[in-house]
């Protein structure tokens, strides 16, 4: 299975954790040291598009071909 999160990224990432909140299945965390978000469990991203929807930076990018087939929760 390929990640569904495509990118992170982490130069527009302002720690606001909003993408961590949002997320139903806790697929991105803040990390602990850099206060960035990071993707943890790709696997369980249940393309549900909040990260990307609440990142007010639009820092975070999901993968183009899962926007055509969203997985049903």
């Amino acid at each position: 299975m390929s990640k569904m999160i495509e990118s992170i990224d982490t130069e527009k990432c302002i720690g606001c954790g909003n993408c961590a909140e949002y997320c139903p299945t806790d697929v991105i965390r803040l990390n602990d040291k850099t206060k960035k978000a990071m993707i943890v469990y790709p696997e369980d991203c249940m393309t549900c598009y909040n990260c990307e929807l609440y990142c007010p930076t639009q820092a975070i990018t999901v993968h183009p071909f899962k926007r055509e087939q969203p997985q049903v929760w």
